[in-house]
């Protein structure tokens, strides 16, 4: 079944940000600390180390103010979505449930406002 979502999904194409960041890891630290200071929980897996979390999940699941819940992939200038990842966009796609993929804080920001 991945292989079949894989050559169904070969089209998800993200627009690269002008203000996209070069290192993946910056882009977690300024999400992380906006939502620090914005009083919301967010869930996320640690980059350093290899998880137990499945496979293609987004970086972040966010609970923000108002019922807001966000799912977040991030990626930087020149990074690409995996297999993976990109099944798990499709599969959330037909649950009508969006998977957000942020290039810079900007676009982070104004998925959130």
């Amino acid at each position: 079944m991945l292989a079949h979502e894989a050559r169904m999904n070969r089209g998800i194409k993200t627009p690269v940000d002008t203000d996209a960041v070069a290192e993946e890891s910056d882009l977690h630290s300024q999400i992380i600390n906006h939502c620090l200071a914005s009083g919301w929980i967010y869930l996320h897996g640690s980059m350093s180390t290899r998880t137990s979390r499945t496979l293609g999940e987004p970086d972040f699941i966010i609970i923000a103010s108002l019922g807001r819940v966000f799912f977040v992939e991030c990626k930087s200038k020149s990074g690409k979505l995996s297999p993976a990842q990109q099944n798990m966009i499709h599969h959330a796609r037909c649950l009508k449930t969006t998977i957000h993929v942020v290039r810079s804080i900007r676009e982070f920001l104004e998925l959130t406002k």
